[in-house]
């Protein structure tokens, strides 16, 4: 039975724990000399992929809802996605980006961070701290929920993802 709180819903705490697992070597290879920190980046797989259930990560290896345009050249998928607009959820299909693998998915995530100027003119690779990534983020527009920043920081302290970061 799902698990829900004011912020998200899981399917358990243990399984949240054994993504982590799964995926904190890779997120820290991908991370290596870039200044992005790995906590942030767990933070950000579990919110946006469920904890690696979704369909988008189990079948395309996205764990980051990162969507496909016209510049993108490898695959892509649809799928019915909710964004937010002035504040209200609303349900619409979009295209991602489809990966062969969880380390080209990640590693995608890195360039796509890189390549658009409007995360490093927001402060996304000169933050101190998770806390002021996770706020660069949402200033540079990364996700359209209100609450994304908050969800965030809630889920690297509650799993103690900063221990990544060393």
């Amino acid at each position: 039975m799902p698990i829900k709180s004011a912020l998200y819903t899981f399917n358990s705490m243990s399984t949240i724990i054994e993504f982590i697992k799964k995926i904190n070597h890779e997120v820290k290879k991908s991370c290596a000399n870039t200044r992005l920190f790995p906590s942030v980046m767990i933070a950000q797989a579990i919110l946006e992929s469920n904890a690696g259930k979704s369909k988008l990560a189990m079948l395309h290896n996205n764990y980051f809802g990162i969507k496909s345009t016209k510049m993108w050249a490898g695959n892509s998928v649809h799928y019915l996605t909710t964004e937010y607009q002035n504040g209200i959820a609303i349900k619409i299909k979009q295209p991602f980006r489809s990966y062969p693998s969880m380390k080209d998915g990640f590693a995608d995530r890195v360039k796509f961070l890189q390549v658009n100027k409007r995360y490093t003119v927001h402060g996304v690779f000169t933050s101190i701290s998770p806390e002021e990534q996770v706020l660069a983020f949402l200033k540079a527009g990364y996700a359209t929920d209100p609450n994304y920043a908050i969800k965030l920081v809630a889920l690297i302290r509650k799993y103690d993802l900063k221990q990544f970061d060393l």
